[in-house]
């Protein structure tokens, strides 16, 4: 997709969830029904079904500001959905910086407070990945997607 598009960039802002392979088709119905909501986006999906695990990665047009602006709702909204069925925000690939943010949303408080434990204990100056896990927030992750609409290969 990044050679072939053209005035659009991939921005894995929502990138790779994970539901129970017996609820895909409800699922998969409700994630294209919030995708609508965003006629000038293209959300393309991939992924392994077979274990319900699923890459979105959507192209957009990053120099765009209304587009960009369209990030933390669409992502609030497949988040919500994905937790809805109880499943996860990450399969495969890490939390990054916007997945960070929902990890207290995801986990809960009980054991998002775990997670923050055992950041003080080893790493009590934040220096290792600053932003990312217990202090993740999407107004600092936002500076980091590139606006450009350039490919790197």
């Amino acid at each position: 997709m990044r050679k072939k598009v053209k005035g659009r960039q991939t921005v894995p802002f929502i990138d790779d969830f994970i539901v129970k392979p017996e609820v895909m088709p409800e699922f998969l119905k409700r994630l294209e029904n919030i995708f609508e909501q965003y006629p000038d986006l293209s959300f393309p999906i991939a992924g392994h079904p077979g274990d319900g695990n699923f890459h979105v990665i959507p192209l957009m047009d990053m120099t765009d500001e209304n587009q960009r602006k369209k990030i933390p709702e669409s992502t609030q909204k497949v988040f919500n959905l994905v937790l809805e069925y109880k499943a996860s925000l990450s399969a495969e690939h890490n939390d990054g910086l916007i997945r960070g943010a929902y990890l207290k949303q995801m986990y809960g408080e009980k054991v998002f407070d775990l997670f923050c434990q055992v950041k003080e204990i080893f790493d009590p100056q934040r220096i290792f990945n600053p932003h990312k896990k217990t202090d993740a927030n999407l107004d600092y992750s936002m500076r980091f997607i590139k606006k450009d609409n350039q490919h790197t290969v």
